[in-house]
């Protein structure tokens, strides 16, 4: 988290259209659900609808 600043300042220096998401609590692989050490079902569903989204303005 503590690079995030640095990141987002590279991304728009460099002219990229980026969105950073941070779920508060969630750990690494948050997304993992077959680990049910760090699996976050909420996050996991949001960082989803998320993905899909931009794939659906990208793609169409």
């Amino acid at each position: 988290m503590a690079s995030l600043p640095d990141v987002r300042k590279g991304m728009s220096d460099a002219g990229v259209d980026f969105e950073a998401t941070v779920y508060p609590g969630a750990r690494h692989a948050f997304f993992n659900d077959t680990n049910s050490m760090t699996y976050d079902p909420d996050a996991a569903a949001d960082a989803w609808s998320r993905v899909l989204g931009f794939l659906g303005e990208r793609l169409g």
